[in-house]
């Protein structure tokens, strides 16, 4: 069974709205990634599925995950289909991402109460997602769509929970526009931040998601 509902993972989406998203084929360098965004106050953490080896580095982190940070919710991301949804859940994956929308991925994570955070662009595509039991719907790429995209979709949708990401920038002025505009949270790709020196890291994420946390 999932350590965590889909409810608690939106709560902690709300108090911790920066979501790295990453994936390395080094499970050691990960590890450190992984240690130094939870020492910045990151309680959400994707880990995604791109690499021929990121399902069993996956399973290794989840275990590290529970062990050393039990509070941290360690996400799959980049899912496509039921049985890589299936997979990454029996190795512990505590949120599915995607980055389209698909029903069958929808009705394994409703079947586990696991929080599910699907892609979409249009008005009709964030609703659809919405209506399908998405916890969060994610907006996505995001940076093509722009803070005045995500706050014309607050008009009709004021309440929806949605995670912007891809390909913003991590900045100050980036992360408050975004945020601003309506933005529940936010991922950041991994490759634009200073994941190399994890003290760097940690500075880098702690000043951005308290810009966050104070909008």
């Amino acid at each position: 069974m999932p350590r965590f509902s889909s409810a608690h993972t939106l709560a902690q989406a709300r108090l911790h709205p920066l979501i790295p998203v990453f994936y390395h084929a080094q499970e050691d360098y990960a590890r450190r990634v992984l240690a130094a965004s939870y020492a910045a106050g990151v309680r959400l953490f994707e880990f995604t599925n791109r690499g021929p080896e990121a399902h069993a580095i996956f399973t290794r982190l989840q275990r590290f995950v529970e062990a050393d940070y039990p509070d941290l919710l360690l996400g799959a991301g980049t899912i496509f289909t039921p049985e890589e949804a299936g997979r990454f859940i029996e190795s512990g994956a505590d949120f599915i991402v995607q980055p389209v929308c698909s029903p069958d991925v929808a009705a394994v994570c409703r079947s586990y109460d696991l929080a599910w955070l699907p892609g979409a662009q249009t008005l009709n595509e964030v609703y659809e997602a919405h209506r399908l039991g998405a916890t969060i719907v994610k907006l996505f790429p995001s940076a093509y769509l722009t803070p005045a995209y995500l706050q014309i979709l607050r008009g009709p949708l004021p309440h929806l929970p949605l995670m912007a990401t891809g390909g913003i920038q991590p900045t100050v002025e980036s992360l408050r526009a975004w945020k601003q505009a309506g933005a529940t949270c936010v991922g950041i790709d991994a490759r634009l931040l200073d994941t190399a020196e994890p003290n760097r890291l940690t500075t880098q994420l702690t000043e951005l998601l308290a810009v966050l946390q104070s909008v």
